[in-house]
């Protein structure tokens, strides 16, 4: 079997600058070192390096490993968006983590944490500079 980085490779629509093949190599140890519990990987970059394009041959190639993948934004705009440029449907952070439901008692929206019982699930989130790690609701 391939691994991620040359399927990548296949997938990705552009010939790929020598700092994108590191990135490929950087996702082979995050997708298959099992040893090492895998809590995030974090890309960064300016416009127009190519993460877009990454994100998109990335969900083409997460399936093939046994992967479900959840794409993710801050906001509904954000979610169209990399929906467009993926292929797949996204959704917003809030939609997938809370329910919403109004309190019998007050009338106010009450927000409620879901449990997570996703399994093998990667959360590609873009736009997460726009995250905010505030806990107050407003």
């Amino acid at each position: 079997m391939q691994k991620p980085s040359e399927q990548l490779v296949e997938r990705f629509p552009f010939k790929a600058t020598k700092s994108q093949a590191k990135l490929f190599k950087l996702l082979d140890s995050f997708l298959l070192d099992q040893d090492k519990p895998r809590k995030a990987f974090v890309l960064k970059g300016y416009a127009g390096t190519g993460k877009t394009s990454v994100v998109s041959a990335l969900v083409k190639v997460l399936p093939k490993l046994d992967y479900k993948f959840v794409l993710l934004a801050p906001t509904g705009r954000a979610a169209k968006v990399m929906s467009v440029y993926a292929l797949r449907k996204a959704f917003t952070i809030h939609k997938i983590i809370f329910s919403a439901k109004e309190d019998p008692k007050s009338g106010k929206m009450v927000f409620k944490r879901l449990k997570n019982k996703s399994k093998n699930t990667i959360y590609l989130v873009d736009e997460a500079s726009m995250i905010n790690n505030s806990s107050e609701f407003g």
